[in-house]
């Protein structure tokens, strides 16, 4: 597909830019960081110094104000090389979206700027051991603390990504029974932070389970208002959670193009080329239209996001659904042309194949996306059906 009917040259540019650091610094490291199941601290300090962790953070506070299209363009590039490494960007851009809409001048002052230059590392604590997408269930609680006038946090968080790395946290609780949020240093005391790992994949992407026991949580710290962080706060970085998510299992989802596509022309088989074989090129060709199709949904929830348009949420959840699972096919696909060779651990589609399944999983499971677009559609339905019937009364 030629990109230029729908990007700028401008967006065009930065693809390019993009794709040449992702190259250069994130794929030929890509099966060692996985092995290793961490990302060097030197690779996140080039995130940070190319100005990419503050992608969508305006620049009076330090970051490139890029538009959500272009922002959507990096984590294609990148989810290219290693979606893993995507993760830091993605749970960056949610902190800063939520500190963005519902920070205090102060909050986005002490933090928006260290962010951007990847000075520090954010995380999105919302996901909890015995909740999983059920949000509404957290058993995460603040208190109030009368002596000082803040707030007392303890509970759990687990599967958070970056919480190895990361120096604040926006955690999710409750308070008096309302939904709260909340940023927690690193530092603070009470905060006991677990590596997880063995992850089937995004090994490098720094997982951790997360223990607040009787931390202090000053009331300068507290996002937003009680009531607020469950339909307000957590909806805005989740809502760049799964654009970025849609667009770096796209980036996945080209990879398994291109090296299924340069295996099969150059792989021989009984004298003739791989990619000849009648059964090879129907995976092919489902991977090419699956991608085709991708890019379309991927750049128009980018766009939609830009317009502020009614229907971003929407189109962010279908970017991401179909993204995510065709992503999933094409790695399938991907180790089934490979044979045994696409079987081995230091194969890229082997990492591709792991690494897509957990597209499925993050910033919402396919099976949430289902019943929430389900519904969506029906209830549009609904909604045409009682405006084209006529008025008796006319």
């Amino acid at each position: 597909m030629n990109m230029d009917i729908f990007l700028t040259a401008e967006q065009i540019k930065r693809h390019a830019e993009f794709q040449d650091f992702a190259a250069s610094n994130v794929e030929p490291f890509a099966y060692k960081w996985d092995r290793a199941q961490q990302i060097p601290d030197s690779a996140v300090s080039q995130l940070g110094a190319a100005g990419y962790l503050g992608a969508n953070i305006p620049c009076e506070f330090g970051g490139r104000g890029w538009d959500v299209v272009t922002f959507g363009l990096l984590h294609e590039a990148l989810g290219r090389s290693d979606s893993a490494f995507t993760g830091i960007l993605t749970v960056q851009s949610m902190i800063s979206a939520a500190l963005l809409k519902w920070g205090t001048a102060e909050q986005r002052g002490k933090w928006l700027g260290p962010l951007a230059k990847g000075e520090i590392i954010g995380a999105f604590a919302l996901t909890e051991p015995g909740t999983g997408s059920d949000l509404q269930s957290m058993a995460t609680e603040f208190r109030r603390n009368d002596r000082t006038g803040g707030l007392v946090l303890n509970g759990e968080k687990k599967w958070i990504s970056n919480g190895q790395k990361a120096g604040v946290f926006l955690v999710f609780g409750m308070l008096d029974r309302q939904p709260l949020a909340c940023l927690v240093p690193r530092e603070s005391d009470g905060f006991e932070i677990e590596p997880i790992d063995n992850m089937l994949g995004f090994r490098a992407a720094g997982l951790a389970r997360l223990r607040f026991h009787e931390v202090p949580i000053p009331a300068t710290n507290i996002v937003g208002k009680p009531g607020f962080a469950l339909s307000h706060i957590a909806p805005i970085g989740l809502q760049y959670g799964r654009i970025s998510t849609a667009c770096s299992a796209l980036g996945l989802l080209r990879a398994c193009f291109e090296e299924s596509t340069r295996y099969a022309a150059s792989r021989k088989v009984s004298g003739q080329n791989l990619g000849d074989i009648g059964m090879i090129q129907s995976l092919i060709a489902n991977m090419g239209t699956n991608l085709e199709a991708a890019k379309l949904l991927c750049w128009n929830a980018c766009r939609a996001e830009d317009d502020h348009l009614p229907e971003t949420f929407t189109t962010s959840m279908i970017a991401k659904y179909f993204a995510s699972r065709a992503a999933v096919q094409a790695a399938s696909d991907a180790v089934q042309i490979h044979g045994a060779s696409g079987c081995h651990e230091s194969s890229p589609v082997a990492r591709f194949y792991r690494g897509a399944k957990i597209t499925e999983i993050i910033e919402g499971t396919t099976q949430v996306h289902e019943f929430i677009l389900g519904k969506t559609f029906v209830h549009n339905a609904i909604g045409d059906q009682r405006r084209q019937r006529p008025n008796p009364g006319v």
